[in-house]
């Protein structure tokens, strides 16, 4: 008899998690509150990369401008943009995406229920919805109910006047300045998006640098780029109070400093929130982070598993894949770990990073002997073709042995090229390995080349 497996979500962790279950034979039926993809589809990652093309695209025409003729004519500047049409074309996006999911479903007979799901036993669940109230007994279950952004106080007392990572596609009109409280990923990259299309931007920052945990070197140029750009940056700063008058939203920190913008959003982070999901009723314990997992994804009852956001290990849309992919495997009888050293770290502004294993500091904390290699994208022809130059490729390997351990690309194509490094990463490659590799002049990955002969 085919095993049943019961999925609470179809975003990144759960939709993957289906497919690869149904595949191995299992019985599987997918249970989703909202609509098909989960935030990172329908709120996130997708919509979000609309957005910043259109910014990109802004961003674009000012290198153009040098070439025009001159009194051309051309007047374009970010005042003509339609913020209407810049949100339906976000939405179009969606909806294509969302239908060929909706088709991939169909065309695997995967059982998709629509409503709230709650555990009403150890293998019982219950969903409500608009086909009223429907129990499924399941061998095993796996949560991939994502999270929700997060508002740390004081901003939780106006959650319904700011805007966040969820709602900020449906602002109804273009703010002319915006404070966004976070520097992480979430806050960099609309920082980025409104301040191309015309925003006067401040980004708000508790700890001392943006991009937590990130190298300096590449904080280092990320910052100096936003700053030429006219972002403004506040950082190591709490805030105190928040005011909201005559449509201006001002910000108190700690040290008198006063903020005002018409519009602020939050992009702290995000948190789990569970509270309906019965999971008292099974005895499984969970917090803002989730629920705990081992690196099988199994959570403290052993035909419950969690993956993606809602286990707290690796917020990112590609981690959740992989971990839905485990949690499939794991239940139909394999024993497959999650590894977080060869997750791809990446910041879809520009310019662009991406991260992946250990950095120089990461290393050293581990009790490794380090050594870097840096080159510039200034010495690489097609970044000089295309003016391209912002930004660096850096290195990072055991001195010992001169074994891989990590990378962090700034600029160019950099969320692409991350990908050749966390292969070296993960087959353990030395830097005489990547040597071998040709790499085709001229390309922006000639930049790996240059650092590999520093």
């Amino acid at each position: 008899m085919a095993k049943k497996v019961i999925i609470i979500g179809s975003g990144p962790g759960g939709y993957p998690a289906a497919l690869r279950l149904k595949e191995l034979g299992a019985e599987v039926t997918m249970v989703e509150a909202w609509e098909l993809g989960g935030t990172c589809l329908n709120r996130g990652c997708i919509p979000s990369k609309a957005l910043l093309d259109a910014g990109h695209r802004v961003h674009a025409f000012e290198g153009l401008r040098k070439l025009l003729k001159d009194n051309s004519g051309a007047n374009f500047s970010p005042s003509m943009l339609d913020w209407e049409k810049i949100k339906v074309r976000r939405a179009e996006v969606v909806t294509k995406l969302r239908t060929s999911l909706e088709k991939l479903f169909q065309a695997k007979k995967i059982e998709v229920l629509r409503g709230k799901a709650a555990f009403s036993g150890p293998k019982e669940i219950t969903i409500n919805g608009g086909q009223g109230e429907i129990i499924r007994n399941f061998d095993a279950a796996i949560l991939a109910a994502g999270t929700r952004p997060s508002f740390p106080p004081p901003f939780r007392d106006y959650h319904a006047e700011l805007t966040d990572s969820d709602r900020v596609f449906d602002l109804p009109r273009l703010p002319a300045s915006m404070l966004i409280a976070g520097g992480g990923v979430i806050g960099l990259e609309f920082a980025c998006f409104f301040n191309a299309i015309g925003v006067k931007v401040t980004v708000l920052e508790l700890l001392p640098e943006i991009l937590s945990g990130e190298d300096p070197q590449v904080i280092r140029a990320v910052r100096s780029s936003f700053e030429k750009r006219g972002v403004k940056f506040h950082l190591g700063r709490k805030t105190s109070a928040i005011t909201i008058a005559a449509g201006i939203k001002t910000v108190e920190l700690d040290d008198g400093t006063k903020l005002q913008a018409e519009e602020i959003l939050v992009g702290a982070g995000r948190a789990a929130d569970l509270t309906f999901m019965g999971l008292e009723t099974i005895g499984l314990s969970w917090d803002r982070r989730g629920v705990k997992t081992d690196s099988g994804m199994r959570t403290a009852l052993p035909n419950i598993y969690a993956v993606g956001d809602i286990n707290g290990i690796s917020l990112l849309a590609h981690s959740a894949s992989r971990q839905g992919e485990i949690a499939a495997d794991n239940i139909m009888g394999a024993s497959r770990e999650f590894d977080a050293d060869i997750v791809p770290r990446c910041v879809y502004s520009w310019p662009e990073v991406g991260s992946v294993g250990l950095n120089k500091a990461r290393a050293e904390a581990k009790g490794l002997n380090v050594k870097t290699a840096r080159s510039f994208y200034l010495g690489i022809g097609k970044a000089v073709a295309t003016d391209e130059t912002e930004g660096f490729a850096q290195l990072v390997f055991n001195a010992e042995d001169d074994t891989v351990l990590g990378a962090q690309l700034v600029g160019g194509p950099a969320t692409e090229l991350i990908h050749l490094i966390a292969l070296a990463v993960k087959l353990k490659l030395k830097r005489s390995d990547l040597r071998e590799i040709i790499y085709a002049h001229p390309t922006m990955a000639e930049a790996i080349h240059e650092a590999l002969e520093k």
